[in-house]
């Protein structure tokens, strides 16, 4: 083998070394990165880990077989004169030691060509993810070089990433509120060439909220000075929110539990709601479809924003109305674009309203509350937000609903307490007035039960109408139904009409009265005989409830000679107002005029 070829294959084999030394170069900040970052480097790589043992065996295995061939040449030199035969020998091994080396230099080529293989394989995958990104902080000279993903998350240009830039390039991206405290836990990296392990948050120049988790480590020179910073950040905005209204349903069923008043729970859902989804305003209304308003409890909003709180008319705002009627949650990703609300945009932005989602409450199949949530800056609302709105309206509703019904039954139980109280009043009236004096005890025990079941029978007409309130005509035929012995023993007539408790159960009582007497004495005393009733509203300003008893086909009417309990409460009246009786052949005439507005005051 001459010098020449000698040389040739020296400087083959310092090529191929150079040519593994760039590739390490192109791949380090990639593999130190994917390595913080908790990334399988060994499976995604293990061609390339394959591809350069042999790689390195083959070129130990040349640089041993130059060695040898050097070796060799020198002793060539040495002893060619005295054995020209070993001579030639020796240079015919060294030909095809050359040609080994050769196919080093092919192998090492195809070597080279599965290593970018495999590291293009490597950067698809983090491209694929497309929530990872990697930095490579050279601390000295304070330049951070960046792949495209982190350079947009950190809002710097690519372009410039790629090439280096400065540190504060991409602190700038982080949200205000953490940059300072993140600038901490760098500095302490860089102190004490540790792992860095954070999660924070970035803010977009568009306003948009990103969560991110950055792994990183600092390693230090031979003097212990800050030399370079790798590491990657991963999106976790996701699941960060998921977290976020997780924990806001379980406050909101905790701080829920206590509220006694509807103003409280509107805002305090409203305030959750809004910082889990990092919106300007919500709040919670209550709707009277008819009327299209909206009564809205108060708001929770963000520094600097308005409050909506107080009554509303659904259509100055646009004609999403529509919708909740039907029981569609309304979506607006921009007011001024969609088509239910651009014509209002102007009112709309004016309160700070750039987005809305507005869920309808529907009790019976009505229209009854809205939860709303505002925001001042277009955004779209994913399934998991909206589906996140809806279950905080119903837990809202549920409390409101369980306010209300805790109010109600208070009510009811202060009512229930006062008509019991009169109940009791009345029933010992009854019972001393029917007990005073009787000669006949059995007579007057059953007088007694039979008043005190036309009592019952018009507090079973006041429950089942479930208010505060009964219909004359229900009051009439309940108080009348113990002396209807056949169909047509009484003839009803009157307009619907409701009157108060009170008035109920005197005009019950009176009722009864009437239709004891007519069975003792008058008309239903007879086969023949009936009795009308008939009641009317007379006169327009200072109104008068006018009833008339009316009976016929019986004895001629005869004036009591003796006034007892039920004629006495007879000549009483209904609520003070006056009674006039007439005694006709045909039969008694007892006409009840009183008051309308005393018979309805309770109503």
């Amino acid at each position: 083998m001459t010098e020449n070829d000698l040389a040739t294959r020296d400087a083959t084999g310092d090529s191929a070394t150079r040519t593994l030394a760039d590739l390490e170069a192109e791949n380090r900040h990639l593999r130190a990165a994917l390595a913080l970052a908790g990334i399988d480097v060994e499976r995604l790589n293990i061609g390339r880990i394959a591809v350069e043992a042999e790689f390195r065996a083959q070129l130990a295995r040349s640089r041993a077989q130059t060695a040898d061939v050097r070796r060799e040449i020198r002793d060539v030199r040495a002893g060619a004169v005295a054995d020209g035969v070993a001579h030639r020998r020796a240079l015919a091994e060294a030909a095809s030691d050359l040609a080994a080396s050769q196919d080093v230099v092919a192998a090492l080529r195809s070597s080279r060509a599965a290593l970018a293989l495999s590291e293009e394989r490597l950067s698809f995958a983090i491209a694929a993810s497309g929530s990872l990104g990697w930095w490579d902080w050279d601390v000295p000279a304070d330049l951070v070089y960046a792949g495209e993903r982190f350079a947009q998350m950190f809002g710097v240009d690519p372009a410039a990433a790629e090439a280096g830039a400065p540190l504060s390039a991409f602190v700038s991206g982080i949200h205000a509120d953490d940059r300072d405290w993140v600038g901490e836990r760098i500095a302490r990296a860089l102190a004490a060439g540790g792992d860095f392990s954070e999660e924070y948050r970035l803010r977009a120049a568009d306003g948009a909220v990103t969560w991110v988790h950055a792994r990183g480590r600092c390693y230090h020179d031979a003097d212990g000075r800050p030399a370079r910073f790798p590491g990657v950040v991963l999106d976790i905005t996701e699941r960060r929110a998921a977290d976020l209204r997780k924990d806001a349903l379980v406050e909101l069923g905790d701080r829920l539990r206590d509220l006694e008043e509807v103003g409280w729970i509107a805002h305090t859902a409203a305030e959750i709601m809004a910082r889990a989804l990092d919106a300007t305003r919500a709040g919670y209304g209550t709707v009277d479809p008819a009327e299209e308003t909206v009564l809205v409890h108060p708001d929770w909003r963000v520094p600097g924003t308005a409050s909506i709180a107080g009554a509303h008319h659904f259509r100055a705002y646009g004609s999403f109305i529509d919708d909740l009627k039907r029981g569609d949650t309304v979506i607006i990703d921009d007011v001024a674009t969609d088509a239910r609300t651009a014509p209002e945009a102007g009112t709309l932005l004016g309160i700070g309203i750039r987005v809305l989602v507005n869920v309808p409450i529907l009790v019976r199949g009505q229209l009854a509350a809205v939860m709303f949530v505002h925001d001042d800056r277009p955004r779209h609302w994913r399934p998991e937000e909206i589906a996140f709105i809806r279950t905080v309206a119903d837990r809202t509703q549920a409390a409101v609903a369980r306010v209300q019904a805790e109010e109600q039954q208070a009510v009811l139980n202060r009512e229930l307490s006062h008509r019991l109280k009169n109940t009791l009043a009345l029933v010992q009236s009854i019972a001393a007035q029917t007990l005073r004096n009787t000669a006949d005890p059995e007579a007057a025990r059953e007088a007694l039960s039979l008043r005190l079941i036309a009592l019952g029978k018009a507090h079973d007409i006041l429950i089942a109408a479930g208010q505060e309130s009964a219909d004359v005509a229900e009051v009439v035929r309940g108080a009348l139904a113990l002396h209807a012995d056949a169909p047509d023993r009484f003839r009803l007539d009157g307009p619907s009409l409701r009157i108060g408790p009170s008035a109920a159960l005197s005009l019950a009582l009176l009722l009864h009265e009437l239709a004891t007497n007519a069975a003792k004495y008058g008309a239903l005393s007879a086969d023949t005989g009936h009795v009308a009733v008939a009641w009317t509203v007379e006169g327009a300003g200072e109104a008068a409830f006018r009833l008339a008893w009316t009976e016929s086909g019986g004895p001629p009417a005869a004036a009591p000679t003796r006034k007892g309990f039920g004629t006495r409460l007879i000549e009483r009246g209904l609520a003070g107002g006056s009674v006039r009786s007439d005694y006709r052949p045909e039969g008694l005439v007892c006409t009840l005029s009183t008051p309308l507005a005393g018979i309805r005051a309770e109503a």
